[in-house]
């Protein structure tokens, strides 16, 4: 019963001298707050005659007026927050991210009920209507006042967050403490004399001298000056980062940051450094605990070494940037990845010099590779803006003098390899690679060779199972587990393993000196991969013997091009992908650039290409002297709400959620959908409301939460996030023209790369075909090298390396039998859609993601015309698939 109404009953109205109260309605945007219009009923009081009111009533008018004087106290405080809200909302205009024009405008505040859309208006009459059924008999004498500005306060907070993480990179930048280099250069520019101070920290590191180019290296970087250094394997290369990063940390508290490629091989890097020297590394593989141990070192300023993956340099590091020290400076290992020729091996190597300079101001860069031809060091110096050119470079001579280099050209391998390994050169051999070019082979060969040496074997009792490690040979792949490798790699370390029969990937980061033999069975793929594989045999600078066998048939040649197809895209698909990316919007002028996100998973599917592809283009397009698009982190693009309280529940917090409320009005329902179940994309609906998708997510994520008698409790609601996506900023009013031309350079480059790899494989083909033997017999010991060691190092100072390599014709073959062929294979599989691509990597059996060799690896066709040309067969794949239409 209301009070305030009987008391209006007893009161006499016609007596003098009446104190009026009343409280007038707000008006509040439904469509963002719950709050119910209740008009407080009118209270009368006749100040000279008392008698109608009682004890009771006269409370009740104190504790009304109690309650006004609060109701002013909290519009106080409301309109303060109100100032802190429009100055949320100019620092977030003023920031860099912009979203699409919304195809539902909704105003962030509205003051009358019908500004709101019509989608959003049906929804809240609905509630309306159910919230006075449910309240039908019970009428409310005072609403407690919600806060006006709380949500819109919040969200202009939370639009802050995404600023907080870029001002983050500015006030590190700002405050940080800038590392001086350790020596300063003379009047001309150079560095000076080597002081006594370094010979004595070499002495401490173990080394009484120098090896050739180290001491260069060393001086440029305690100088500030960025260098590259493109020494040979096992010449020296961790002690260019060791000994400065030692100096810098002894002088003041700083960092020193080292990228590494191999996550797998970055706690033995770790291993490998000093006692003296306090380092670490950071990487996935890792648990919880040991990732904190390590923060909270580097937090204390405890660690001189920090190796990182680029991807964690490029994704950033959140949190660790407030903690790291001032950094001195950092090494880039494999640093011919980053230059214009890298392609789909780590798309983060492109970003990762823009990133140390734009993001954590780090000018002082140390490249490290032991493979770079002219034209790629060329392109290096660019990314490292290094700046005296040529001269910031510091190499030696490919393939030391103690590597015996042979080839034969042998017509049954096998027993060629056989031969070879219980010859006098190789016999007494203690640690021999034989790198193979497919997992399958591996497993073959080391078969063979302990079935035809007949070594004793040794038994391992490892969580209960017996493994058998043979003494002799062993297969290394990425197809074994992780601890068999394990287990092959320490007993090859150890001496017990002689042979290790493995891909390319072996050998990679591993710190073994006495290697005496490393042999291809297959044909490398090019004189940078030649030159850094036989570079892990002889790193004592011992004789060490290095072989190549060439297939006699030139099949080792076909199965290589195999692999360089495999990256290839065609134009059609590229398009497909910017149609993604530049999705039209309604901006008139230079369009400040919208959040776009699409599903990993999907778009691989759709395209039929790799993730690391797809990551790769985007990188072009961000390096793009047209900055077409900025690459953000990944996040999941679907969410999914599920309501236990039935779909009135759900409409019913869409009232309270902007976010819902906008996937209600958009979402398009479908026969034989749950009601109980609302999936959108998070990034769509943000576009249409104006917000960033972060923002959204965190309202729908407070869906899951109620509270009752001011505590939290779980509501009925479940809310979750799936398709992990690719995001990035990127305009939406791009012209035809414009995206022709981001179009033609991402397909030109494409192709360049192919074509590229193409003439690398055809250059070292040719080569080693001149200098090989009919047998590895007629290889002595005593045979003179000289030639081909000519030939490989003119190829690595040449400015451009594959001018004199001819182009390649393709070989004739029988079109009728393929045309056959490929009719035969649309017949059989009608379900799938070809195309010309797809037909011709079944042909030579290239996987991709819509054609897994696990499945299609038993399809007749697979592999059955590995001798023809791969772009004729898909011109002709093609053709036939329009005729059979």
């Amino acid at each position: 019963m209301d009070k305030s109404k009987d008391h209006d009953e007893e009161v006499d109205e016609s007596k003098p001298y009446e104190l009026e109260f009343s409280v007038k309605p707000r008006i509040v945007a439904p469509r963002y707050s719950n709050i119910k219009k209740v008009l407080m009923e009118k209270t009368i009081v006749t100040k000279g005659d008392k008698a109608g009111i009682n004890l009771e009533d006269e409370n009740d008018i104190k504790e009304d007026m109690s309650i006004m004087k609060s109701k002013r106290q909290q519009a106080k405080e409301n309109l303060e927050k109100k100032i802190a809200s429009e100055e949320a909302s100019q620092m977030a205009r003023e920031s860099t991210l912009s979203v699409r024009k919304p195809k539902l405008v909704l105003q962030e505040k509205v003051n009358l009920e019908n500004e709101l859309p019509e989608p959003i208006l049906e929804i809240n009459e609905q509630l309306d209507k159910t919230e006075r059924e449910e309240d039908r008999g019970v009428e409310d004498t005072i609403e407690d006042f919600d806060d006006e500005f709380d949500d819109d306060l919040i969200i202009e907070t939370l639009k802050l967050e995404e600023n907080v993480k870029k001002l983050d990179v500015r006030l590190y930048m700002d405050t940080v403490k800038v590392v001086k280099p350790y020596f300063e250069l003379n009047e001309d520019g150079s560095t000076v004399a080597t002081p006594l101070e370094v010979y004595k920290t070499l002495n401490k590191f173990g080394h009484s001298s120098f090896r050739p180019g180290q001491e260069q290296a060393i001086m440029r970087i305690l100088s500030g000056k960025s260098t590259l250094v493109t020494l040979s394997t096992g010449s020296g290369k961790s002690l260019c980062y060791q000994l400065p990063a030692y100096l810098y940390s002894q002088r003041e508290p700083c960092i020193s940051l080292i990228i590494s490629p191999l996550v797998s091989l970055m706690d033995d890097q770790v291993v490998g450094i000093p006692k003296f020297m306090k380092a670490a590394c950071l990487h996935s593989n890792q648990t919880k605990i040991q990732r904190q141990k390590i923060l909270e070192a580097i937090s204390m300023g405890e660690l001189s070494i920090l190796l990182i993956s680029p991807e964690a340099v490029v994704a950033g590091f959140g949190s660790l940037l407030r903690k790291l020290p001032p950094i001195a400076f950092a090494c880039i290992d494999e640093a011919h990845c980053v230059s214009q020729w890298s392609h789909n091996f780590r798309p983060s190597y492109l970003m990762i010099c823009r990133v140390l300079r734009e993001s954590l101001g780090v000018k002082n860069i140390l490249g490290l590779t032991a493979t770079a031809t002219r034209a790629t060091r060329d392109s290096i110096i660019k990314h490292l803006q290094i700046p005296d050119g040529l001269k910031g470079i510091i190499s030696d001579i490919p393939l030391p003098d103690n590597l015996m280099l042979t080839v034969s050209k042998d017509p049954i391998r096998d027993h060629a390899l056989l031969g070879l390994l219980m010859s006098e050169r190789f016999a007494y051999c203690k640690s021999i690679i034989v790198y193979c070019t497919r997992r399958d082979e591996c497993e073959r060969i080391a078969s063979f060779l302990r079935t035809s040496l007949k070594s004793e074997q040794i038994v391992e009792n490892t969580n209960k199972k017996r493994k058998r490690v043979n003494l002799q040979a062993e297969p290394y792949h990425a197809g074994l587990s992780a601890s068999r490798r394990r287990t092959i790699q320490n007993k090859f370390m150890s001496g017990e393993l002689r042979i290790v029969v493995a891909t390319v990937a072996f050998g990679m980061g591993i710190n073994k000196s006495d290697i005496r033999a490393v042999i291809h069975f297959n044909m490398p793929n090019s004189f940078e991969s030649y030159v850094q594989e036989v570079g892990r045999a002889g790193r004592d600078g011992l004789r060490a013997h290095c072989h190549v066998f060439l297939d006699s048939q030139g099949r080792d040649e076909q199965e290589l091009r195999r692999h360089i197809h495999a990256n290839s895209i065609d134009r059609h698909v590229i398009r497909k992908l910017l149609e993604k990316i530049f999705i039209p919007c309604s901006c008139s002028g230079q369009c400040p650039k919208h959040e776009v996100a699409f599903s990993i998973e999907s778009t691989v599917r759709a395209l039929d290409i790799p993730e690391e592809n797809i990551s790769t283009l985007l990188c072009y397009l961000e390096l793009h002297e047209n900055k077409y698009v900025q690459l953000l982190n990944p996040a999941y693009t679907m969410c999914k709400v599920i309501s236990y309280g039935g779909p009135l529940q759900i409409r019913k917090a869409a009232k309270e959620c902007p976010p819902l409320a906008m996937a209600l009005a958009l979402h398009k329902s479908k026969v034989g959908d749950d009601p109980n179940v609302l999936e959108f994309p998070v990034v769509d609906v943000a576009a249409a409301m104006g917000w960033e998708s972060g923002i959204c997510k965190h309202k729908l994520k407070n869906l899951e939460w109620t509270t009752v008698n001011n505590q939290q409790k779980r509501s009925s609601i479940s809310v979750q996030f799936s398709n992990l996506g690719l995001r990035l900023l990127a305009p939406g009013n791009l012209s035809d023209d414009q995206l022709d031309e981001a179009l033609d350079s991402l397909y030109n480059r494409v192709i360049n790369q192919e074509q590229k790899a193409l003439l690398q494989l055809h250059a070292v083909h040719k080569t080693l075909t001149e200098v090989a033997q009919p047998s590895y017999r007629a290889c002595k010991s005593e045979n003179d090298d000289t030639l081909i060691k000519e030939k490989v190092r003119e190829y690595f100072n040449s400015s451009d390396p594959l001018k004199f390599v001819s182009e390649i014709e393709p070989k004739k073959f029988n079109e009728d039998q393929l045309v056959s062929d490929i009719r035969a294979l649309i017949c059989m599989y009608r379900d799938n859609t070809f195309t010309g691509r797809s037909v011709a990597r079944i042909f030579q059996g290239i996987q991709s993601p819509n054609y897994p060799a696990v499945i299609w690896g038993r399809c007749k066709f697979w592999r059955s015309h590995l001798d023809i040309d791969f772009h004729s067969i898909v011109k002709i794949a093609t053709r036939e698939i329009i005729r059979m239409r």
